[in-house]
């Protein structure tokens, strides 16, 4: 299951921010704003907390540390 798979089969998202990509390659880009993610990663991080199934929990939280490590990267490059 693919991540962007992972958020719209599971993740309650009121935005259709989600549904939309770009082919890149062999990829699927999706072009967000930094607001878009932090609220994606907030719904993620929810459903991770509360999901009893061990392996989706750490699909889960390894998508969230995938959007955590973006921002984080974004926030390098603007000091």
């Amino acid at each position: 299951m693919s991540q962007r798979e992972l958020i719209r089969d599971h993740i309650f998202y009121p935005g259709d921010a989600i549904n939309l990509g770009l082919a890149d390659g062999n990829r699927i880009r999706l072009d967000l704003t930094l607001d878009e993610i932090e609220d994606i990663q907030g719904y993620v991080a929810a459903e991770a907390n509360h999901c009893e199934n061990p392996i989706l929990q750490r699909k889960f939280d390894a998508l969230f540390e995938k959007f955590q490590g973006f921002l984080n990267s974004y926030d390098d490059q603007e000091g």
